[in-house]
């Protein structure tokens, strides 16, 4: 299937001006058949079953144009992502249960979605959104849902864990370069919030943001397309999921500056709200 180019988000933070603050970008990005595609930007490919909660969005505007996103399946019939990944969106096709996003074991559906209220696009506080499927989908070997910290852990900053970011986005800067039809992985270290500050500042930078650098090198990250995708660390041999994609540096995904994802600790109480999970 064919995309339309959507247009890239810069987003501008209110004090760059005067203390040259990083410009975080969004990575919700269109995709066109006809691009080159390798991975993840200095990641490695993922193996079948070894990211089964990922699933691939394909959001289609009211007047056709399509963009490329990420999730994680929550339960059998709600996805968890980006809340700029939903927006402008009525419609969406979401792959589930595959490696490559042309091969789907299930194509679920939806038109039903949930902005979080206070989604802030100028600075993107509060990215993060809920899809429900239109039929629940039946859990199999490669299609498992990702769990949730408790609520109780809101504290918790994760500072200097292993995690790990999947996702089907852009591999290279480079003009033209386009989403990837196979998943990707890469390390991800979690940092903190002050040392992210001096990037991007304290009006992106929140107490509900996590940030990391690559686990190898700094110049390891996310990239377009990757938006909405999960970040994710391993507790008692089981992925747990800490973040959501939501921006890297408008310098480029391999800038070496940090990525920034939404914490999902700070959201517990709505998604529960909205889901019942």
């Amino acid at each position: 299937m064919k995309f339309f180019l959507a247009i890239m988000a810069c987003l501008a933070v209110s004090q760059a001006a005067t203390l040259n603050f990083q410009s975080p970008m969004t990575m919700r990005d269109a995709q066109a058949s006809d691009r080159s595609f390798t991975r993840i930007v200095n990641g490695f490919p993922a193996t079948l079953g070894q990211f089964p909660y990922q699933v691939f969005l394909r959001g289609f505007n009211a007047a056709g144009g399509a963009l490329a996103c990420g999730g994680s399946l929550i339960s059998n019939e709600w996805v968890l992502t980006a809340a700029h990944c939903i927006t402008g969106v009525v419609r969406f096709e979401i792959p589930m249960g595959t490696i490559n996003f042309n091969s789907p074991a299930v194509l679920g559906t939806s038109t039903t979605f949930i902005i979080h209220p206070q989604y802030n696009p100028n600075n993107l506080n509060n990215d993060i959104g809920l899809i429900r499927l239109a039929t629940p989908v039946t859990f199999t070997q490669n299609i498992q849902s990702i769990a949730l910290p408790s609520a109780d852990r809101t504290g918790e900053t994760f500072v200097d864990r292993q995690a790990v970011v999947s996702g089907f986005g852009r591999t290279s800067d480079a003009p033209g370069s386009g989403v990837s039809p196979t998943l990707n992985w890469v390390g991800i270290r979690i940092i903190s919030n002050a040392q992210c500050m001096l990037t991007y500042g304290s009006s992106v930078v929140v107490g509900s943001t996590v940030c990391g650098l690559g686990a190898d090198t700094n110049n390891q990250s996310t990239c377009n397309g990757d938006s909405g995708g999960p970040l994710t660390v391993q507790e008692n041999g089981n992925s747990l999921q800490i973040g959501v994609v939501s921006f890297v540096s408008s310098a480029g995904c391999a800038s070496g500056h940090p990525s920034g994802y939404v914490r999902t600790t700070h959201f517990r109480t709505w998604i529960n709200q909205n889901t019942g999970i």
